[in-house]
């Protein structure tokens, strides 16, 4: 069993099984990861805190026989949304997540993305007005960091549809 250590932004989170959440991570070393989180659905799990959709957080994965990686350690550093997010930046977040892990494929490094989301999410966290216009730039600067330059039909047909995003 390997351990890795990365910072990570938590895309999306699935209750699986009993008590454990599969999530969906963009880290800084390895690109977009899923990793299971035992136990975190328990009252007075140590990760659950830390462990929130929109966290960057400090993270230490292993990995099991079977390949599936587990979640091990986990320190938030930030949370990319405001404490006094309204819904509007919450909901412009979300799309963004969703938009992101339908584009990406794969245990990749990738220091220009890593860069991309981390400064867009922050952004899109305190952003007050214009967040359609906000959304539609970031689908087209991601999907040019890609190499599909802001061709949507394109991605579309390598990537399948994503155009309910």
């Amino acid at each position: 069993m390997a351990t890795y250590q990365t910072k990570a932004i938590i895309l999306k989170r699935e209750d699986i099984f009993e008590a454990d959440r599969l999530y969906h991570l963009y880290t800084e070393d390895f690109g977009q990861v899923r990793a299971i989180a035992g136990g975190v659905r328990k009252n007075g799990a140590k990760l659950t805190g830390h462990l929130e959709p929109f966290n960057i957080i400090w993270v230490e994965l292993m990995t099991k026989k079977n390949g599936d990686l587990f979640i091990t350690t986990a320190l938030s550093e930030t949370n990319l949304l405001n404490n006094g997010a309204v819904p509007g930046q919450i909901s412009l977040v979300a799309k963004m997540s969703q938009f992101a892990l339908k584009m990406l494929r794969g245990q990749e490094k990738d220091e220009v993305m890593w860069d991309f989301i981390l400064e867009s999410f922050t952004k899109a966290g305190n952003l007050e007005s214009e967040r359609d216009l906000f959304l539609e730039k970031y689908k087209s600067d991601f999907a040019n960091i890609m190499g599909f330059g802001d061709n949507f039909a394109e991605a579309r047909y390598y990537l399948g549809d994503f155009g309910a995003l």
